[in-house]
């Protein structure tokens, strides 16, 4: 009789280890909505696209229990962002000269550029002490978009869009056998007319 109470035991002990010791995972996903926020008519045109990569190690770390344990996390993030770079045409200024079929540009407008990264995140280690928040991941794509913009703005790409927009303006009005004469003056810069 001892043997089958201490038999029941151990079976119950079994039993309940199993359950206790079985996760379950529950994944809830609510339906939500697209909402439009805002539509707003624009006149720009993308003249200049480039692709730009880069690979970023993030770390840190800090310290617990009065200095003595160092909690650290670290990933290495892949970034492959695309970059286009836009004129207001709206804000275009020029003058057109019938006469001699020539249409002078005197402003040009701000190029606008615009980055779209993707993020792909690597070899993600954090200790129990310091894991991974969406403080972390925020500041990763800060540091990502700094990064690109200092790199993109070294590169020659607003200069070529800048070359690039006079000449997609130059095949826009010359589509329909009109042949019009594009000129970049500034306006501080003499015209004779």
């Amino acid at each position: 009789m001892r043997k089958a109470l201490i038999g029941f035991v151990i079976a119950l002990l079994i039993v309940g280890a199993y359950f206790l010791g079985k996760k379950t995972e529950h994944t809830t996903i609510s339906d939500s909505g697209v909402l439009q926020e805002k539509l707003k008519n624009v006149s720009k045109l993308i003249v200049t696209e480039g692709h730009f990569s880069d690979v970023i190690t993030y770390k840190d770390a800090k310290e617990v229990y009065l200095s003595w344990i160092k909690a650290e996390k670290k990933a290495v993030v892949l970034v492959n962002a695309k970059a286009t770079v836009s004129y207001n045409l709206k804000e275009l200024e020029f003058k057109a000269y019938e006469a001699t079929q020539t249409i002078t540009i005197t402003k040009l407008p701000e190029p606008e550029l615009q980055i779209y990264p993707k993020l792909e995140y690597y070899d993600i280690q954090a200790d129990f002490l310091n894991e991974f928040t969406p403080k972390d991941y925020n500041k990763i794509s800060e540091v990502v978009d700094q990064r690109l913009r200092k790199q993109i703005e070294k590169s020659t790409i607003v200069i070529n869009a800048q070359n690039r927009l006079i000449s997609e303006l130059h095949s826009l009005l010359n589509k329909e056998g009109l042949i019009w004469r594009i000129e970049y003056a500034p306006s501080n810069e003499v015209l004779l007319d």
